[in-house]
């Protein structure tokens, strides 16, 4: 199983997935720093044969990974996209068909009372 970390940052959430997966897991990331500090602590966790950190956009993934991935994922990444439609579309166009896409985000929002709700609460609509 191949699987699209988009937006990896130094590729945590990369490592753990791997850890108990043992999944192949494709890191992509704007920052050279990340690149090079995420893939040395892959080397340095004996986890660099399941993880690699490129550098790329996850808002232009480009045909080389069109439909490559069996599942991809992000975490804290999207909410910084420019243009939430295209980031999307490229990140399900380098999936496969059928496979799944995951993303948790950290939002707050202000609510008509004035009061701020942050991420993890629920906000249910009356």
């Amino acid at each position: 199983m191949t699987v699209l970390d988009a937006g990896c940052g130094i590729g945590g959430p990369m490592r753990a997935i791997a850890r108990f997966s043992h999944a192949d897991v494709v890191g992509v990331t704007i920052s050279p720093y990340q690149v090079n500090r995420g893939n040395f602590l892959n080397r340095k966790y004996g986890l660099d044969k399941f993880c690699r950190l490129e550098l790329g956009n996850f808002m232009d993934l480009g045909a080389d990974r069109a439909e490559k991935f069996d599942a991809a994922y992000a975490v804290e990444a999207t909410c910084h996209a420019p243009d939430k439609v295209k980031c999307f579309r490229e990140i399900y166009n380098s999936i496969k068909p059928g496979a799944y896409f995951a993303a948790y985000e950290w939002i707050m929002v202000r609510l008509r009372s004035g009061r701020a709700l942050a991420g993890g609460a629920r906000l249910t609509r009356a």
